[in-house]
Parts: structure tokens; C-alpha cells; sequence
């Protein structure tokens, strides 16, 4: 892809679409589409509305979903026992008694 310009209109055109500046400032211009990208690089396919409306990053968003569906896991297996200090591991011959 050739070095977008501004054309006589005074805007972007980048694959058809016309933006007011190459790289905006925030997410939120990236979001609206007056940018076409932010300062790190992420562009509007790159970016997501999370459940509490905050514009993040795809591919963090879903990394961070499987690594805590991970730590769910690995927390399933450990509980506290009257007595003993900190976590303990669940059902082994040892914490049985």
C-alpha cells in the first residue's frame, strides 16, 4: 500500500474511506473514523467495545479472557483449611485427614 496523501478536500483517503488525520491522538477518533489510526498502530479492525464500553485492543481482550479462564482453573483446585495458613491444595492423601 502506497503513503496515503491528503487530496484537495483537505482529507485522507485510505482504501476508499476519507479520514481527517492519519494518526489520531486517541482510540475514540479511531472509533468514529476521523483517524485512521492511533499512535500505536491500531486501526478500527483492531479495536473492540468491551462490556463496560471502553475501546481496547482485540487481540489483548481475548488474551487476557483465556489466560483468566486459566487462573479459574488453577484456583478451582486449591481452598483454605481451618488451621493451616495461606491456600492448600485440594483432595491429596495429605489434606484428607
Amino acid at each position: 500500500m502506497k503513503r496515503p496523501v491528503r487530496h484537495e478536500d483537505g482529507l485522507y483517503h485510505v482504501n476508499g474511506k476519507k479520514y481527517k488525520t492519519l494518526i489520531g491522538s486517541s482510540r475514540k477518533q479511531v472509533w468514529n473514523g476521523t483517524a485512521y489510526k492511533t499512535p500505536g498502530g491500531l486501526t478500527k479492525d483492531d479495536l473492540f467495545l468491551n462490556k463496560r464500553q471502553r475501546i481496547v485492543s482485540l487481540k489483548k481482550h481475548r488474551l487476557s479472557k483465556k489466560e483468566h479462564k486459566q487462573n479459574k482453573r488453577l484456583f478451582a483446585q486449591y481452598t483454605a483449611k481451618k488451621g493451616k495458613f495461606g491456600a492448600i491444595k485440594k483432595n491429596t492423601r495429605k489434606n484428607r485427614k
